[in-house]
């Protein structure tokens, strides 16, 4: 029998909640895990035998596929063990004599103090985490980066209309045809010269708003030739450090 195209939700005793999506342009069974738990796109119309002829065939692959996903999930629960360490900013968890979780904040260092006894792993916990951490970013990053960003843009004899720090985790930095200049909290958790090369990139922008050979040259000019060296580093990099501690706002 030829199922409807709608949602369906399936529990399997071994690999938990299935969810299974059709989509018009699907032409065969495609499974990914998101949050934890497995996923199944599948064509517009499909037979219940033939999704649980799938789900034996590759019963395997998929509990594999689930416990590496729980490996890397437990790998970023921030808790006793979960370090930021960076030149300029670092965090840990301490176990202190406090009632219950709580930041303490000194210039550069962040630190938790939790209770003995603590739980880590319920989501609340963790969103908590994430936006102590992110606030502490976001505060040394408008310290640190905004004035050397006016600094550079100094020495380049370049001007901006507006800088500011936010959580975007889709890119380090951005600039506008405004001429605003919007850099990451991340940016943070770079090496300096990184930091650097992203805020050059952008100032780059004010001269040249897109990535053609002028835009590159003048780049290269403004980090003494070591453009592509940084670029090869930067991919080294990613943005996404609390993807699996978080639920997206």
């Amino acid at each position: 029998m030829k199922m409807s195209p709608k949602e369906i939700v399936i529990e399997d005793a071994e690999l938990g909640t299935l969810t299974v999506r059709p989509h018009p342009r699907a032409r065969r069974f495609i499974y990914r895990v998101r949050h934890g738990a497995l996923e199944v796109t599948v064509p517009p119309r499909y037979s219940m035998n033939e999704l649980h002829r799938s789900l034996q065939l590759l019963r395997p692959r998929l509990l594999r596929m689930l416990s590496r996903e729980k490996a890397r999930g437990d790998a970023r629960l921030i808790g006793p063990q979960w370090r930021i360490e960076t030149p300029e900013f670092s965090f840990r968890c301490e176990e202190a004599r406090v009632a219950r979780m709580c930041f303490q904040q000194r210039r550069g260092q962040l630190v938790c103090y939790y209770p003995t006894g603590q739980d880590f792993t319920p989501d609340a916990v963790q969103q908590w985490l994430v936006r102590g951490i992110e606030n502490s970013l976001r505060l040394h990053a408008r310290v640190l980066l905004l004035p050397r960003l006016g600094q550079l843009a100094s020495a380049r004899g370049l001007s901006f209309a507006r800088a500011a720090i936010h959580r975007t985790q889709s890119r380090w930095g951005s600039c506008s045809a405004k001429r605003n200049i919007n850099l990451s909290l991340y940016l943070m958790l770079l090496p300096r010269r990184l930091q650097d090369y992203v805020m050059h990139h952008e100032l780059t922008h004010l001269i040249e708003m897109n990535h053609g050979p002028r835009f590159h040259a003048l780049l290269d000019q403004a980090l003494n030739g070591q453009r592509v060296a940084l670029e090869q580093e930067m991919r080294h990099y990613r943005l996404d450090l609390f993807s699996l501690a978080r639920h997206e706002e």
